[in-house]
């Protein structure tokens, strides 16, 4: 499953708007408030709308606070016709669907989805009618920002024998990730292993991905001590075996979403073995990717997800200038200006000034630069004027002088000594 454009129409904060997506990999950057999350929101129902025809998956459709309003005096306004519409790829299948709600209080309709249905239709029953077991299914992950890793331990029991597509879907667009029953797929599967079960290539394939994607840390077993996925940490020439709860809150997040992703692959399509990372098809969304990584792995997370995930399709979001500058031109929708240059190409600096708009000077240091500029034009102005206009002047010269500073405050102090002389503060 791929999503190549959406178009959407009083969809949130968008009246109408139209965006297209790279195959592989887009980062969406603007301000807040500018509509990334509601563009991932709308990505999210697009791709929540395959499930409709599939019997066990959960089944999402246009909420209230998708619907745009207008701001009249002391209300806001309800508009009609919530849309999205979505033109994409469905098992190498092009492929338009559109849902709308109509008016608030009202039911998302699926006419226009009805191509994408029966399609997803097809696939459930080729699975669960006439158990077939070379059917690619396309694997569908949503993240948003409430992802952090905070619970608190949970018994992780061996997972037993599940239905395909009702595993493989399992709350995989809910608002809150699926961290449990990955980690039970793995120790499960790491039991399988140790009765060298055929099977067990697919936790292979689940390590290697999680491997790829998280610096310092190689997975390896499940620990049972910790009864928790434990692997090798590397820093400085030294390494420890470390369980993934045990890591700091970036390695640990990002473990459990990796995992959830593999798991996901592994799952709807394990007649691919120990390839089913890397053939498995479909679309993952991210808010705000850069959440709790530091500024080297930020510069390579978006590389490590391509290698480990070369057929799914990512859309994310980002505040990261380090993950910008690791962009083509083509993997980036700014929603703040429109930039044809290569972020790759960049300075750090200058994909914060140009692309994201931002000063790259502080504000304390942009201050002060303004102050001075404002103190030697004014010290300039008072060498020519009457005495009653130059002590105006002085009024203002003496202001700017009050600096925290104390070197810039001398600066300007020896500045109008020099122009001026001595004169009464």
């Amino acid at each position: 499953m791929r999503i190549d454009k959406l178009h959407l129409n009083n969809f949130r904060n968008f009246e109408e708007a139209s965006f297209e997506f790279n195959k592989n990999f887009t980062v969406i950057i603007g301000e807040n408030g500018t509509g990334k999350s509601s563009i991932l929101q709308g990505l999210r129902l697009a791709a929540a709308s395959f499930m409709l025809g599939i019997d066990e998956a959960e089944r999402y459709h246009i909420q209230k606070e998708d619907v745009r309003r207008i701001d009249i005096e002391s209300r806001f306004i309800p508009q009609k016709n919530c849309s999205f519409k979505a033109s994409g790829e469905l098992n190498d299948q092009p492929i338009t669907w559109k849902r709308t709600l109509s008016r608030l209080g009202g039911r998302t309709d699926y006419k226009e989805a009805n191509e994408l249905i029966e399609i997803a239709e097809r696939l459930n029953k080729a699975v669960n009618e006439d158990f077939k077991e070379d059917v690619d299914l396309p694997v569908i992950c949503y993240f948003n920002t409430s992802r952090l890793w905070v619970d608190s331990y949970f018994t992780v029991k061996l997972k037993k024998k599940g239905a395909r597509l009702q595993d493989g879907y399992a709350r995989c667009v809910d608002n809150r990730t699926d961290k449990k029953s990955p980690m039970e797929w793995l120790k499960s599967a790491s039991w399988k292993k140790l009765k060298n079960k055929p099977d067990s290539v697919l936790l292979d394939a689940v390590l290697e991905a999680i491997d790829i994607c998280i610096p310092n840390w190689k997975p390896s077993e499940w620990d049972e001590d910790s009864d928790d996925l434990g692997g090798h940490y590397s820093q400085d020439d030294l390494s420890s075996f470390v369980p993934l709860s045990f890591l700091s809150d970036g390695l640990k997040t990002m473990g459990a979403m990796v995992a959830e992703i593999a798991y996901r692959c592994a799952i709807l399509n394990p007649h691919y073995g120990k390839e089913a990372i890397r053939e498995s098809k479909g679309i993952v969304l991210i808010d705000e990717i850069d959440m709790h990584l530091h500024p080297k792995w930020q510069r390579q997370v978006v590389n490590d997800l391509k290698k480990a995930f070369p057929n799914i399709q990512f859309i994310v979001t980002t505040h990261s200038p380090f993950i910008v500058q690791s962009l083509d031109s083509d993997e980036l929708i700014n929603l703040d200006a429109t930039i044809n240059e290569k972020p790759y190409k960049l300075s750090i600096q200058d994909v914060a000034a140009d692309i994201m708009q931002v000063n790259t000077r502080s504000e304390k240091y942009s201050n002060q630069n303004g102050d001075a500029e404002r103190y030697l034009k004014a010290l300039d102005k008072a060498v020519n004027v009457s005495e009653e206009e130059k002590e105006k002047i002085l009024e203002t010269l003496v202001e700017i002088e009050n600096s925290n500073d104390p070197a810039f405050s001398a600066f300007l102090k020896m500045n109008r000594l020099a122009k001026l002389g001595k004169t009464k503060d």
